[in-house]
């Protein structure tokens, strides 16, 4: 689906991507991603990988020409696919930098392997993650204070919030 991908992107059907991955509960509290996968505008779509994923991926949210809104890159161990998707994006717009694409990183976090998948966007040099809804253990203020700073770290607010945020609004 990759040419087909690109080409919705250069013709304007695709306007942002959201990768929507990690860890995730079912406590009805976390309905978070649930919530914002129904919010996004019908010209984004949902890069997936892990448990989150079972928070949108039965929801009918549709295609833009045959590409469906959610793809899923199978489990968080698979997330390196993710980071494929964005490269190869790169690439095919011929930019210098992953953070010049339309994609969004609204991470959830739930347990320690989500570190994995965070150490590997770190290491591409990806800004402007937001993790949440749960932080990790071991974000103590200096270790926070280096990823907001270095990297754009940030928390979760509101769905409505995070979704103004996320699409510049």
């Amino acid at each position: 689906m990759a040419d087909k991908v690109v080409e919705a992107v250069k013709s304007g059907a695709i306007k942002k991507f959201f990768v929507m991955a990690g860890c995730d509960g079912r406590m009805k509290s976390r309905e978070y991603y649930t919530e914002f996968a129904q919010k996004l505008p019908q010209d984004t779509v949902v890069l997936t990988a892990g448990c989150a994923k079972y928070r949108y991926n039965k929801l009918n949210l549709g295609d833009i020409g045959g590409i469906p809104r959610v793809l899923d890159a199978g489990q968080c161990n698979d997330c390196y696919s993710l980071v494929l998707i964005a490269l190869k994006l790169k690439e095919a717009f011929g930019l210098d930098d992953v953070n010049q694409l339309p994609i969004a990183f609204n991470i959830a976090w739930y347990e320690q392997k989500a570190v994995i998948v965070l150490l590997a966007l770190l290491h591409l040099n990806v800004k402007n993650i937001h993790l949440g809804h749960t932080l990790p253990g071991f974000l103590s203020p200096n270790v926070a204070k280096v990823l907001v700073d270095t990297f754009g770290i940030a928390g979760m607010g509101t769905v409505d919030d995070d979704m103004k945020l996320f699409m510049g609004a």
